[in-house]
């Protein structure tokens, strides 16, 4: 048995092989008649002007693909593309209904191919009122300068836009911004960008279904350089009586600007004052470190506001009294005589604090009265004190004299 399977081996291959060649051969030269299928394949619109003419928009709601099947030759079906159809939707056609009818074609083999098995025939679409509102455009940007520098200025040329859709599209939009990448930038440069549209929601919206009366946008990036300087704040003004202002702080003390690298070179410090006066509580405010800055740059820290602390004590007093011959008289004019109206003891209270009060007496203090540009008359006069640092304040009464004479 197995030598007749294995006789002729050689010419029993030969055989087959050209029975395969002969099968080959009579299928190319009849060329049978075979389907082919397509799917998914794009419907083109057309005529879409003479909605615009109306005033109205369209959405696709079906149709806006399609499949079927071709049948013809097998050498021309095995040789088509998706280019070579022509599926169109011309919405000059369109019905009452909002439907279109959808036609293909194959220009290239004509009526040899046949269009067969479809499954949708026409496009179903939904018309809107056109509308068309004006939005500022906001420049957003993405990433971070480089260190050093800041951004002073994101503007927008043009900074307006129109967006025509349809009127539900329209109603939805929230803002439309143009997004500008900062990354490492070290000099202002400008750049062309496409506008964004988003919705009240936060959400991008699809542009494709809108039209702008401007398709790029230029934004202009003005960068400055940075400094990091101190911040001194000094207390102005007087606690009130009896009391004393101690233990002042603020918060930051250091602070950064932004401007031109000439005008930066020029300010080593900011210096403001924070003023207070007749306080007899502690204190904590604010104030704004900007009304300190030059206008030639720019405060960009965190901290637009200086926190401001003080703390406010009360005094310990003590009362003393002199008579009119312990009162020095200063500066009287020569030729002019003055006399104190009464002999009374004068008194006058010593605020100092607590630690400090228990080495001062009426002898830590000189007391006097300064009669310069003084004129005659009789008159009352304030009582002045020559003080040591320890004594914080004194009272300061008044006196009657009479001044007699002309001065020189």
């Amino acid at each position: 048995m197995k030598e007749r399977l294995t006789r002729n081996l050689g010419l029993k291959i030969l055989s087959l092989l050209l029975a395969v060649f002969l099968w080959i051969v009579i299928i190319n030269v009849e060329d049978p008649v075979i389907t082919e299928s397509f799917a998914n394949i794009e419907v083109a619109k057309v005529n879409e002007k003479v909605l615009k003419l109306k005033d109205q928009v369209y959405e696709v709601i079906s149709g806006d693909t399609v499949d079927f099947k071709v049948k013809g030759k097998r050498s021309k079906i095995e040789s088509l593309k998706d280019s070579d159809f022509q599926v169109i939707a011309d919405l000059s056609k369109l019905s009452i209904v909002d439907a279109v009818p959808i036609s293909i074609t194959i220009p290239r083999y004509g009526d040899a191919i046949e269009i067969i098995d479809r499954d949708i025939y026409t496009m179903k679409v939904r018309l809107e009122d056109l509308s068309t509102k004006q939005f500022r455009i906001d420049v957003v940007e993405r990433g971070t300068v480089s260190d050093g520098y800041y951004v002073k200025e994101k503007t927008a040329r043009p900074n307006m836009i129109q967006v025509s859709a349809a009127e539900t599209i329209v109603n939805k939009i929230q803002e439309v911004v143009v997004e500008v990448d900062v990354a490492n930038a070290n000099e202002s440069f400008k750049v062309t960008t496409v506008p964004k549209v988003y919705d009240k929601n936060g959400s991008l919206m699809d542009s494709s279904k809108m039209s702008f009366n401007y398709d790029e946008i230029e934004v202009a990036v003005n960068l400055l350089q940075t400094k990091t300087v101190s911040l001194f704040i000094s207390l102005k003004g007087t606690p009130f009586y009896g009391y004393q202002y101690v233990n002042f702080r603020y918060e930051p003390q250091q602070v950064v600007i932004a401007g031109e690298k000439e005008e930066l070179d020029k300010i080593q410090y900011i210096k403001g004052e924070y003023i207070i006066n007749n306080k007899s509580e502690d204190v904590a405010g604010e104030i704004d470190i900007k009304d300190f800055v030059k206008e030639d740059v720019i405060l960009i820290d965190e901290n637009q506001n200086a926190v401001i602390n003080l703390d406010v004590i009360k005094l310990d007093n003590k009362e003393v009294s002199y008579n009119t011959k312990e009162i020095e008289i200063r500066n009287l004019p020569a030729g002019m005589k003055l006399e104190f109206n009464n002999e009374e003891l004068v008194e006058a209270k010593i605020f100092a604090s607590k630690e400090a009060m228990a080495t001062i007496n009426k002898y830590s203090l000189t007391p006097y009265i300064d009669m310069e540009d003084e004129t005659a008359g009789t008159k009352f006069v304030t009582i002045q004190f020559d003080k040591p640092d320890d004594v914080i304040s004194t009272s300061s009464p008044n006196i009657s004299v009479t001044v007699s004479g002309t001065g020189n």
